[in-house]
């Protein structure tokens, strides 16, 4: 097994090669070639891809930052680069400088947005999953039960989950469209978590219901809670730690 396929190798090789954007693409993957070069050769030493010796090896490359920061200033001809304005430089940038969508707080700011949005549409649509049970005596002594739910009532509460949360997802996205801290996939990521969640959130109901009536309507409806749930808590939070250690390096 190739030993880069490791996923804190994966995810330290992609860092690198976001912040080594601004190098020419021969440059580039020069960079990255050693780099890959030099954790093969350090696993091959330590006899194994474990987590431990995959740690210690980029303990001891040093961060993606400080690598980046080297290629920029010397480039691997050896001559100095030019690093353009946003990109790792040995250069204190003035923090009073930086854009506002390029600031150590975005990311933080970015997350409570999205968390606060998503609250709001689970509140909102989350009853789309309500259904009404009515019980009648029948003439033999019996119950009669009866379980009712309104489909259409989903895309009512849909529409206004996404209309009272679509204020706080605007704000989001002004912040990460307009800021270097992510790549495009992140920010596309950024962007659709929300209409996403809605959507899985909104529909899931009806689908259990015509699937399997009341039963596949709370299997449907706790399935979808918990997977929205799940994969945005998981989304955001290596979301979060992208942009404030790309903030560190436009920063530094």
């Amino acid at each position: 097994m190739n030993t880069t396929q490791h996923l804190l190798v994966t995810q330290y090789l992609d860092d690198l090669a976001r912040m080594l954007d601004h190098l020419p693409p021969g440059d580039r993957a020069e960079v990255l070639a050693g780099v890959r070069e030099h954790i093969e050769a350090g696993l091959v030493e330590r006899r194994g891809a474990t987590d431990a010796n995959v740690s210690a090896v980029l303990a001891e490359l040093g961060p993606p930052e400080a690598v980046a920061r080297e290629a920029y200033e010397v480039g691997p001809g050896g001559g100095r680069q030019p690093a353009p304005y946003g990109a790792p430089t040995m250069t204190q940038t003035p923090p009073g400088r930086l854009p506002i969508s390029d600031r150590r707080w975005v990311p933080v700011a970015v997350a409570i947005l999205q968390v606060l949005a998503l609250l709001l549409l689970l509140l909102l649509v989350g009853g789309a999953g309500a259904y009404v049970v009515t019980e009648v005596s029948s003439s033999d002594g019996g119950t009669v039960r009866t379980v009712d739910h309104e489909a259409g009532s989903t895309v009512m509460l849909l529409a206004a989950g996404i209309v009272m949360a679509l204020p706080l997802w605007i704000g989001m996205a002004l912040l990460v469209g307009n800021s270097r801290l992510w790549s495009a996939r992140q920010k596309v990521l950024h962007l659709l978590l929300l209409p996403a969640c809605a959507l899985v959130i909104g529909l899931s109901p009806d689908l259990g219901w015509l699937l399997a009536g009341e039963r596949g309507l709370v299997i449907t409806s706790l399935v979808a809670l918990v997977l929205v749930v799940g994969v945005s808590i998981l989304l955001l939070v290596r979301l979060t730690m992208s942009g404030r250690r790309r903030s560190a390096t436009i920063a530094a």
